[in-house]
């Protein structure tokens, strides 16, 4: 039979075993604190780059002046890349990696209405006569008369909500310009855009590596893949006719000023989708390019 421990050693190994289990515990939470601590900085990190890198800018004047407004010519079949009348002026240097557009393109965009083109157009006669209502060829449906509130594309997994997003305005070296937003965990559809099934430029833009990561594997996208927006229950397909990786950061205005075209107002109909690239830096713009499809085709063209 072991002797019994005097009280005074019963009290001595309790708060040696006390002090343990609070010297371990504090080792637990100070590892736990440096984890977040870590997680934290690189988030606010990307959120900085993604910030600096993501942001779609129109320049800004006290009394803008009246000036053409941006026109594409037609994309010819065997090359598929846009040409654009040159504007009057470049805009004022010193904006650092962000998308420029004019203020006159911007109060045309503001003031623009999309409306469909494919409409009839009754002959003129004396007597006043109703417009034809016009019907969709199979496998079309009619013009939008709304913006898009989804987006899917199946060969990168993609199915998001889509949300309509303006600009704010910014001062920068001493300059207001006007910033397109980029939401969180949807793709934003510029609100100055055309609509789905509309003539014009339908244009999105979202993150690639913060709030979401909606447009992460945009990269991935090949052409003939196939895109569906959708506004309400009606689905309008497009089909990927070219990829444009633009180099934006430390780029001269001129540069920056040319890659803002991608996101001008087009005659022709087409979707164009915006982001950063790549992901860990975001020095370069992302476009994507698609046309108009019907699945009653055999093959996209």
């Amino acid at each position: 039979m072991e002797p019994l421990k005097p009280p005074r050693l019963i009290a001595i190994e309790r708060v040696a075993t006390w002090a343990t289990v609070l010297i371990w515990a504090g080792v637990l939470l100070m590892a736990a604190g440096l984890t977040w601590a870590y997680l934290e900085v690189r988030a606010q990190q990307q959120a900085v780059a993604q910030a600096e890198s993501l942001s779609f800018v129109v320049v800004a004047t006290a009394t803008p002046t009246a000036s053409p407004t941006v026109t594409a010519s037609p994309t010819p079949t065997d090359t598929p890349t846009p040409t654009f009348t040159p504007l009057p002026s470049p805009p004022a240097p010193g904006l650092e990696d962000v998308f420029v557009l004019s203020e006159d393109i911007h109060v045309s965009l503001r003031a623009r209405t999309p409306v469909p083109t494919r409409t009839p157009t009754p002959t003129p006669t004396s007597t006043p006569t109703a417009t034809p209502v016009p019907t969709p060829t199979p496998g079309r449906v009619l013009p939008a008369g709304a913006p898009p509130d989804r987006i899917v594309i199946p060969d990168i997994g993609l199915d998001a909500p889509v949300v309509p997003i303006g600009w704010h305005v910014e001062e920068r070296d001493g300059q207001k310009v006007s910033v397109w937003d980029s939401p969180d965990y949807a793709a934003g559809w510029h609100n100055t855009s055309a609509y789905p099934g509309n003539s014009g430029n339908v244009v999105l833009n979202g993150h690639n590596n913060i709030r979401g990561e909606v447009f992460r594997y945009l990269i991935d996208l090949e052409p003939k893949a196939i895109i569906q927006l959708y506004v309400g229950d009606t689905v309008y397909h497009y089909v990927v006719s070219e990829k444009q990786l633009l180099k934006e950061r430390g780029e001269p205005s001129e540069v920056r000023y040319q890659n803002a075209q991608w996101i001008a107002p087009t005659p022709d109909e087409r979707l164009t989708l915006v982001t950063c690239w790549p992901y860990t830096s975001n020095t370069h713009r992302l476009i994507i390019v698609a046309e108009p499809y019907w699945p009653d085709r055999s093959q996209p063209e």
